[in-house]
């Protein structure tokens, strides 16, 4: 109670001075920017990590198997590791083969890129999640969109991504002749396999390793001139009913004799660790710059302490002892840091809250991948935010207010 009616007394009445008032908002509405764009900015980051995250989810298998000695398609569907996989029914397994190959248009355009077989089972089940993406994004431009999921490659049919097409200036039912990369060893004269196939579908997956590398096709159904060039690998992909399992499914199989599991993580490992190196780096800015401007709390302390040594005086000369008038100007100066510090943070989560149930688009969906700003507010930061917060604020009001027990009660005879 006293601490209040002396919070207003000397900052916010007529009597505190025009410049204590002054500079006690201009601290306030700082503090409660800082904290507003310190807490949206993080949201926001977090709803595009999370995008990411949920965008590779979907489209790449959760792990990927691979067996030594075993190169074959029938050797990886009867080996021990696929049979255990097969248990759970509610977990997609499928086998498939991948090699690195070279694409050239009808107009002479070369690329290198990464054709990957797979069973019709697992085409579907691709299109299907690609599809689910899109109608979570709201994206009904999309051309998976329109997909049937029945609508797979057929035979000498191949599926492109996007990014890869579009740098070899191929459309919809374009040819292209996919070579091996062991011809480029050929000696002169000798003509390197290859065969032409047809371009059954241009796909977006926002996945830009995805979309400017990859070709799909049907294993079995195209591709099969280059079968015995020794350059195809074979291996299980594998999509959990729970990605939470991914680490107990994946040290289980692990457990088999040269079976070696790759994570959806491993593969992604170099992007989750930018991803968080970059939320890390831009928090660490904005809580230096918030915590500049809380600092502008002990300029009003310094300036209030200043000018009040007379009321000072007065209260030490009634009972106050020194560690009560210090802890009376503490619970002052977090009062008013608590003001900004509270309303930025109801301003930012509800800012946050806002655009995470409705993002804000306004990006060229065909130039950026993410063409809207998402957030995903995490409660668990906002009481972090709060926690630090006030413990700088108290830190930083205690500090000048310990120069209030320098004043002593023989001070009020003399002022006038």
């Amino acid at each position: 109670m006293l601490v209040g009616h002396l919070f207003r007394h000397f900052i916010f009445s007529k009597r505190a001075g025009a410049l204590v008032r002054r500079i006690a908002w201009l601290s306030m509405v700082g503090i409660s920017i800082s904290v507003t764009a310190f807490l949206v900015v993080l949201f926001v980051m977090n709803g595009m990590n999370g995008s990411i995250r949920q965008r590779i989810l979907g489209l790449e298998p959760h792990l990927y198997v691979q067996v030594a000695g075993v190169g074959t398609s029938q050797g990886l569907e009867s080996h021990p590791v696929f049979q255990r996989l097969k248990e759970n029914p509610e977990n997609r397994a499928y086998v498939y083969e991948s090699m690195d190959v070279i694409i050239r248009s009808q107009d002479g355009q070369f690329r290198g890129g990464i054709a990957r077989g797979v069973t019709r089972e697992s085409l579907e089940h691709f299109i299907e999640q690609l599809q689910k993406s899109d109608r979570k994004s709201g994206d009904r431009s999309s051309p998976a969109y329109f997909w049937d999921p029945q609508d797979v490659p057929g035979q000498g049919e191949v599926v492109v991504g996007v990014d890869l097409a579009q740098s070899l200036g191929v459309f919809e039912g374009d040819f292209l002749t996919v070579v091996s990369p062991s011809g480029l060893l050929l000696p002169p004269g000798e003509t390197p396999k290859f065969e032409r196939v047809r371009i059954k579908r241009i796909v977006t997956t926002s996945l830009p390793d995805l979309d400017s590398q990859y070709i799909y096709y049907q294993r079995g159904e195209a591709l099969n001139a280059l079968v015995g060039e020794g350059m195809r690998k074979s291996g299980i992909e594998v999509w959990l009913h729970n990605e939470k399992d991914v680490l107990s499914v994946r040290d289980d199989l692990a457990k088999f004799e040269g079976v070696s599991v790759e994570t959806w993580m491993d593969r992604n490992s170099a992007l989750l660790y930018a991803l968080k190196l970059e939320k890390l780096t831009i928090g660490i800015f904005l809580g230096l710059a918030g915590m500049i401007a809380a600092s502008s709390i002990m300029s009003v302390l310094a300036l209030l302490l200043s000018q009040k040594k007379r009321d000072i005086a007065i209260l030490r000369a009634i009972g106050f002892s020194a560690r009560q008038t210090v802890m009376t100007f503490t619970q002052i100066g977090f009062f008013l840091a608590s003001i900004g510090v509270v309303t930025g943070t109801i301003l930012g989560t509800g800012i946050s809250l806002y655009i995470q149930y409705n993002p804000i688009k306004f990006l060229p969906s065909d130039i950026y991948y993410d063409s809207s700003i998402p957030a995903l507010v995490d409660f668990w930061l906002v009481l972090g935010v709060l926690a630090v917060s006030a413990l700088i604020a108290w830190w930083g009001s205690y500090i000048p207010a310990r120069t209030a027990a320098e004043v002593q009660p023989s001070d009020a005879l003399r002022m006038r």
